[in-house]
């Protein structure tokens, strides 16, 4: 019997070793075909496109918008902290050398961090030309006004009001002093209230997290609804559910990446617009506050947070209905 050629030999099916810089490539063209392939189905429904962007952006700029305000009330906390003084009351029948005796005992304490001595003249000349009661204030037998410390509290102090309160309760014991006060409630109040939005922006944003995945979930399961049978035929043919999930995706991924890009924009315009009235305002009152918007920071977070979301939702979804869809 006449032994087979060579060429015969190698006749028929040959298999050929593929390197890992052809796999590579392989998979960086699938996934680059299958980007462009999702970004062409959402660009063919521009009106559907449109409204999923609209609703994802709305719910995501509103915890971001409220995020935004109590950063803002947390920098204005801050700036009034250092403003926060301690007024000290002096008896009117000090003498000025109990007066210094007061000063150097306000002095020796930790928590004072400067001192500023108030007396008597020069407080009712002030109030003199403040007021506008000059020729009134002639008549008074003796200065009605007290000798004063104004003290500046170290930050540590303002930030706890025990220490405050504490701080207080010590120079009220000194000899001759008759009172101490500090305006902390309204600081207190704004520390609460900021402390409320943060729990706020906490909860309306995981609601409105949820809300986004619902949305991107019910778009993805009305895409696949319309490919079934184009997924049929890629299981059919030995399609992996891997492969048929990643055009799923990266649908998922672009609705919320686009809805989180929509909502960024929709925040740098409307807090650029808000920000000359709040600086106007801020002058009148004599501060130096600028309404902070997102910044480059917080716009590609944002950008960020809508991309996790639109892939979660996308794969939440896919693993639920895929698993329902199986060749005959």
């Amino acid at each position: 019997m006449p032994q087979p050629s060579s060429q015969t030999a190698r006749r028929g099916a040959v298999g050929a070793k593929v390197g890992l810089r052809a796999k590579i490539g392989a998979v960086i063209a699938h996934h680059r075909h299958t980007f462009e392939d999702s970004l062409i189905r959402l660009l063919r429904d521009p009106f559907q496109t449109l409204m999923t962007t609209l609703v994802v952006a709305i719910a995501l700029s509103l915890p971001a918008t409220l995020l935004l305000v109590v950063d803002n009330v947390r920098q204005i906390e801050n700036n009034f902290d250092s403003f926060s003084q301690i007024t000290v009351y002096v008896d009117n029948t000090a003498s000025q050398q109990q007066v210094a005796e007061i000063q150097e005992k306000i002095q020796s304490f930790s928590e004072v961090t400067s001192l500023v001595y108030v007396d008597p003249k020069q407080a009712l000349n002030e109030f003199t030309e403040a007021s506008g009661f000059g020729s009134a204030l002639e008549y008074l037998e003796d200065n009605p006004l007290p000798p004063v410390f104004i003290i500046e509290p170290a930050i540590d102090v303002l930030s706890l009001p025990q220490k405050a309160q504490k701080l207080i309760a010590k120079m009220v014991n000194i000899d001759l002093v008759d009172d101490a006060q500090i305006d902390m409630l309204w600081l207190q109040r704004l520390k609460s209230l900021t402390e409320l939005g943060k729990k706020v922006v906490l909860a309306l944003g995981s609601a409105l997290g949820l809300g986004v995945l619902v949305i991107i979930g019910n778009s993805i399961r009305l895409a696949i609804h319309s490919r079934r049978e184009e997924i049929i035929v890629v299981k059919l043919v030995g399609g992996t559910d891997a492969y048929v999930r990643r055009p799923f995706l990266y649908f998922g991924m672009l609705q919320g990446l686009f809805g989180a890009l929509l909502a960024g924009i929709m925040l740098i315009i409307g807090f650029w617009w808000l920000g000359g009235s709040v600086e106007n305002i801020s002058q009148l009152y004599g501060s130096h506050f600028v309404l902070r918007g997102p910044g480059f920071q917080g716009f590609f977070a944002l950008l960020g947070t809508g991309f996790l979301l639109g892939l979660a939702g996308a794969w939440l979804a896919v693993s639920k209905h895929l698993n329902h869809i199986k060749p005959r």
